[in-house]
């Protein structure tokens, strides 16, 4: 470890827990437990998981100009989230690509919070400094709060029974803030499954109290804690795009098939070219594989072939526990996404035959559940 690796609050029970920690975006992070990756990807969709994510990072924006200050920074339209709302979106570049993709929370349109990606909180500080022309105040709270997760069909009944009220009632891609031993708390009906879940922010002091109430609220409804390894075989089966496989700096917003998060009725940075895109299209767009559980995963960088053509290649590849079957997102000529068509990918060097699907890859149930 290095010198300069952070712990989170919760290291020691992760160790305790005898997780596989390793640096991750600067902290020291459990990847899997004793229990493996596949039987806390299965809990998730099947029960309820437990993640701690105190390596996100989280910034707050103050001022008369808040609002006028994400809209310009953001391609999606925050008029749509209101006081209480969270929204999906990115931060586009003016040459095409993208600075990151995050979710903004609108406490009131004077005073916001942003999440951002763990491996990008320094890079996406000094991008949002770049781009205070609203004279609004930046906090960078990164260090002091703590993000732990629950997820999965029974997520309602481990919060309730943690003391947590009318969880029911929350709807997906809302939060809340109360207080909670004193601490401060943002409960969050949002997450990186595809499952219906929550995310709580409180600061670091009380971290390792929650956890263990949640722990031992969800003790007989078999709560797992989950690393690093699910979340993302998770987020894959879901359909989710990560940072640095499917987006990055030379991606287009349209090329990522995010279209659905721009506000094109609005002014943003960078708005001109996803114009350019919207009206003349892309060389490339993101779309699915599925490959036989026998044939292997395809990894990230492998080449698409269609009847012998080199036609993309492969961003992100892992085997899904939920379906038996190997998944991969990948960039393809436009004309070759085609759901059902049949293609080849190289695994282990050698091309195998794979199947275009449009991800999701797994259905989503976030928003399946009873008001």
């Amino acid at each position: 470890m290095d010198a300069t690796t952070k712990k989170t609050p919760l290291y020691d029970t992760h160790a305790k827990l005898g997780a596989k920690m390793v640096d991750f975006a600067g902290y020291m992070m459990p990847v899997w437990y004793p229990t493996g990756i596949v039987k806390e990807h299965l809990a998730v969709r099947n029960s309820v998981g437990i993640f701690d994510l105190t390596h996100m990072g989280e910034f707050f924006i103050k001022g008369e100009r808040a609002f006028d200050f994400v809209q310009h920074i953001t391609c999606n339209d925050v008029r749509k989230i209101g006081n209480g709302g969270v929204q999906y979106t990115l931060f586009p570049t003016p040459e095409g690509g993208v600075v990151d993709d995050l979710l903004v929370y609108q406490i009131n349109p004077e005073y916001y919070m942003m999440v951002v990606n763990a491996s990008n909180i320094d890079k996406d500080w000094a991008w949002v400094n770049k781009h205070n022309d609203f004279g609004v105040e930046l906090i960078n709270s990164s260090d002091r709060y703590s993000l732990i997760a629950v997820q999965g069909p029974r997520c309602e009944e481990v919060l309730a029974a943690a003391g947590f009220e009318d969880v029911a009632y929350d709807h997906p891609f809302t939060f809340r803030r109360l207080k909670r031993g004193g601490k401060r708390v943002y409960l969050c009906v949002t997450g990186y499954t595809g499952e219906r879940g929550f995310e709580i922010i409180i600061q670091n002091a009380g971290a390792q109290p929650l956890w263990d109430d949640l722990m031992a609220a969800g003790a007989e409804m078999g709560l797992t804690p989950v690393g690093l390894g699910a979340r993302d075989t998770l987020r894959l089966e879901a359909g989710m795009c990560l940072y640095g496989h499917e987006l990055d700096d030379t991606t287009s917003v349209m090329e990522a098939n995010l279209n659905w998060t721009v506000g094109w009725d609005k002014d943003f940075l960078g708005k001109d070219v996803l114009v350019r895109h919207k009206a003349h299209g892309t060389d490339r767009l993101l779309f699915g594989l599925v490959v036989e559980k026998k044939l292997g995963s395809p990894r990230p960088g492998a080449r698409v072939f269609a009847e012998g053509t080199d036609v993309g290649v492969v961003t992100s590849g892992s085997y899904s526990p939920s379906l038996d079957k190997n998944i991969a997102f990948c960039y393809l000529r436009p004309a070759i996404c085609e759901a059902g068509r049949e293609l080849a990918v190289e695994v282990r060097k050698k091309q195998v035959p794979a199947t275009a699907v449009k991800p999701p890859f797994v259905r989503h149930r976030l928003f399946e559940h009873k008001y």
